[in-house]
């Protein structure tokens, strides 16, 4: 299969920081797609959340810690180095235009595809990515219309088509919380959701108030 056939997942986020969920995720949706590239894609101004915590330097940093191991993972900087908010249809517009027919797969959890009719021009969605949803305890169902407009398929037919359709994973969850893992790290100087290379970066930069802590 060539890259141009290939799908190419895209998983978007603040990573602040990268913990397993990310990572696990990631490496399913790959596994998923016959091991598929999954494109790392860190916001600079998340425009549905509140600014990182991090600096863009070291979220970055610490992503490419974590995705070191992992072949099928790749960073890809492109939102950071745009300027203004980070939004994902500028992205996938700009992942489109490089490959035309390429299956294209948008990583989401089960919570945001409950919000995706808020985010910015949605409803080009189905003309340039696919939707691969991971579930996340407690989300709630998505609008009607975002279902009807990515309808759901499996695995083998989003691999046909270049955008349009729903995939629904059955695990792993997404079932960790950045915001108990910053606090955890703030009050213990450590967090089991965060894997030793990354927890070294974060102790030796003194970031989450571990240098108080640890």
């Amino acid at each position: 299969m060539s890259n141009d056939e290939q799908p190419l997942a895209l998983f978007g986020g603040t990573f602040d920081p990268v913990h397993r969920a990310h990572i696990e995720c990631a490496r399913a949706v790959s596994r998923a797609l016959s091991g598929c590239p999954v494109a790392m894609l860190p916001n600079a101004v998340p425009p549905h959340r509140p600014a990182p915590g991090a600096s863009a330097e070291h979220r970055l940093a610490m992503l490419e810690l974590a995705c070191e191991p992992w072949p099928e993972l790749r960073v890809d900087t492109r939102e950071l180095q745009r300027e203004g908010p980070s939004r994902t249809r500028d992205t996938l517009v700009e992942l489109r235009a490089e490959h035309p027919r390429r299956p294209l797969c948008f990583i989401l959890g089960s919570d945001s595809l409950a919000e995706l009719d808020r985010w910015y021009h949605w409803r080009e969605f189905p003309e340039l990515c696919h939707l691969v949803v991971v579930p996340r305890p407690g989300a709630p169902q998505a609008p009607a219309a975002v279902l009807h407009a990515f309808p759901e398929t499996d695995a083998r037919e989003l691999c046909t088509r270049a955008a349009g359709r729903r995939l629904m994973l059955d695990g792993p969850l997404l079932d960790c919380s950045a915001t108990a893992i910053r606090d955890e790290l703030s009050r213990q100087g450590h967090s089991p959701a965060v894997s030793p290379p990354v927890l070294d970066y974060i102790h030796r930069h003194s970031l989450y108030n571990t240098g108080e802590s640890h």
